[in-house]
């Protein structure tokens, strides 16, 4: 596996257990389903632009519109 594989994986599955960690807490605190169910792609959306900004560009796919690896 690419070292780009690697960290696109790593940066998904810690993107995911963010967003089941907050849905978890928001259920635990008796947040209404539906404003669960609304904020989870804005999250997402939040944690790709945040991870074009402090990480590598490349595992955000969201917003890289070119692949920099030139071959």
């Amino acid at each position: 596996m690419n070292k780009n594989a690697q960290l696109q994986t790593a940066d998904q599955t810690l993107k995911g257990a963010v967003m089941a960690l907050g849905s978890y807490v928001a259920h635990k605190n008796n947040v209404d389903p539906q404003m669960i169910a609304l904020s989870l792609p804005v999250a997402a959306g939040i944690m790709a632009w945040v991870s074009t900004l402090f990480g590598n560009k490349n595992t955000a796919c969201m917003f890289v519109s070119e692949d920099d690896h030139k071959s």
